[in-house]
């Protein structure tokens, strides 16, 4: 997701499009989280908290907080801007619409998840014609052959077992990152990739069992 080094590249021009929706909105979000909640989001931002006043004052927000907001919080930006009427939540599609709307087009394809490979397409195979062979004529029959001595089986090892994988709790990641990889999976299973639906499947499977 985004880091304060992005943010900082944004620039800090008003894209709300509904000032007294962004003014209700804001504040009460912001008066509605805790302390240590309310110093990830300036520390994030990179502002302090007359910058947040000064939004719920106005009316008025620069994209720099609607991702600030919208990534510490989990919400839609555009429900900060007034362009959506729920919170809903933060997603890459959500994030690099919000960019390549505003012309930061460059930072939205630095963002953006790598798309799986398209499997090449194989080559038709058709099928040649058998040439026709003639039949020869028939042999006669040969004599029977005598029965060959009787040979003990030949005794054939058995397969040793491979090492089974190392299980997925023994990997070291961050809590970040696997906030990164469900969003990730979350944008492919929308996208309609089936690898990304069955792993996503998974994940809710395990996650309320």
């Amino acid at each position: 997701m985004l880091t304060s080094e992005n943010l900082s590249t944004l620039k800090q021009v008003n894209i709300s499009i509904d000032p007294e929706k962004t003014s209700a909105r804001t504040e009460q979000l912001w008066k509605s989280q805790k302390s240590a909640t309310k110093n990830e989001l300036l520390a994030f931002a990179g502002c302090k908290p007359t910058t947040i006043h000064r939004i719920y004052k106005t009316g008025s927000i620069h994209i720099k907080l609607a991702l600030a907001f919208a990534q510490t919080l989990n919400i839609n930006p555009c429900y900060l801007t007034g362009e959506a009427d729920e919170p809903g939540e933060f997603t890459f599609a959500v994030l690099l619409q919000l960019l390549e709307q505003h012309g930061y087009k460059k930072l939205a394809k630095e963002l953006a998840p790598p798309a799986e490979e398209t499997p090449k397409l194989k080559r038709k195979y058709t099928r040649k014609p058998k040439p026709v062979v003639e039949e020869a004529p028939a042999a006669e029959p040969e004599a029977e052959a005598e029965p060959a001595p009787e040979t003990e089986p030949e005794v054939v090892p058995e397969p040793v077992a491979e090492p089974a994988p190392a299980p997925a709790a023994d990997i070291d990641i961050s809590e970040e990152d696997m906030q990164a990889l469900l969003h990730s999976l979350v944008i492919l299973d929308r996208a309609g990739i089936a690898s990304a639906q069955e792993k996503l499947a998974a994940v809710k499977g395990i996650l309320v069992s």
